[in-house]
């Protein structure tokens, strides 16, 4: 029988020879329209072929004796059990690709989360790990550290296989944070001082605004930090107060902070865009080397460059590509 395979369809099939299949896109979607893959429904979306593939690649096969699937096309990676797979894939639903556990807000929502047990087997099958920080004085673990598990670069290449999710590195996004802030929140009944305001309030300036506005058209708002001139990079939602300093004032943020603040945030592992001034720039370029910083010229420069990529999502998915290949040219250094 004529079996009517692509080169690459014909590839696609014969190194997916479980029957579950991963590969291009485009490819698969040639495939379904042959009607030799069907969604595998059962695997939250995986591919899995047709009676019809079956003999369509058993064809090929028999008109290509001892010829071998292409060497580098990757193989469907084997399934997890149950609950290793449910915690692989939902991590890479999250935007910060943490495997939620008991300490993770997603407990205390009510939402999916996962036991040390599982957790632990996730750790062992190299799909997620923890972030080695600059203070560790050797090889840290999960077991003796509890640190967050993010996902690895194969755990989102299990997820992309066995999930259909398109996950890849974070999407994370710096600004520089603002002169004019907020009051302090003065103090309680019994003259304590009340928590700060929330860093993604603080700062009201026009020119952070800017930055910020763009921020939320780049990515999520859990991987948007702020470059503190005294506290470094502050997530939105930590509390902080009211402060006068500039990076030129000997309280300000050290170097050495910045790098290990990076490390524990895994910013070695994802695409870094900042916006901000140049100076706020070269502080972070010493940890964050790939880092990429698109504006340029005076705060009102800057800002209509923030209100162009505000509105023009081509102007932000050409910022993300040059991220990444700062990124693919740092790692392959």
């Amino acid at each position: 029988m004529s079996h009517g395979l692509s080169p690459t369809g014909a590839k696609i099939l014969d190194a997916n020879d479980d029957g579950l299949v991963a590969g291009h896109p485009a490819a698969l979607a040639k495939l379904m329209s042959d009607g030799l893959l069907v969604p595998h429904t059962a695997d939250r979306g995986t591919h899995r072929m047709t009676e019809a593939g079956w003999m369509a690649l058993g064809a090929w096969r028999k008109e290509n004796p001892g010829r071998a699937a292409l060497a580098d096309a990757p193989r469907v990676l084997p399934k997890l059990p149950g609950r290793q797979h449910e915690a692989v894939l939902a991590a890479a639903r999250r935007p910060d690709q943490n495997v939620p556990g008991q300490d993770d807000p997603a407990y205390r929502a009510g939402e999916a989360w996962f036991r040390g047990s599982t957790l632990r087997k996730v750790v062992a099958s190299g799909y997620a790990a923890i972030r080695p920080e600059p203070h560790d004085k050797s090889e840290a673990t999960w077991e003796a550290t509890g640190r967050p598990l993010y996902l690895t670069e194969a755990g989102r290449l299990y997820a992309r296989q066995r999930g259909n999710i398109a996950v890849h590195r974070r999407r994370v996004v710096v600004i520089a944070c603002g002169e004019k802030k907020l009051p302090a929140p003065g103090v309680n009944e019994y003259g304590n001082p009340l928590p700060g305001h929330p860093a993604g309030e603080l700062y009201i300036g026009d020119y952070h605004r800017s930055l910020r506005a763009a921020a939320d058209a780049l990515t999520d708002s859990a991987l948007i930090f702020i470059a503190s001139a005294l506290h470094g990079l502050v997530p939105l939602d930590r509390p902080l107060h009211p402060y006068d300093v500039t990076l030129k004032d000997e309280e300000a943020v050290a170097p050495e902070t910045i790098r290990w603040q990076a490390a524990g945030l895994g910013l070695d592992d994802a695409d870094v865009i900042f916006l901000g001034g140049q100076d706020y720039a070269a502080l972070l370029l010493a940890s964050v080397p790939h880092l990429h910083a698109p504006l340029a010229g005076g705060m009102g420069d800057q800002r209509g460059q923030c209100a162009r990529a505000r509105d023009d999502a081509g102007i932000r998915e050409d910022w993300w590509k040059k991220a990444a290949t700062l990124h693919s040219e740092y790692a392959a250094r």
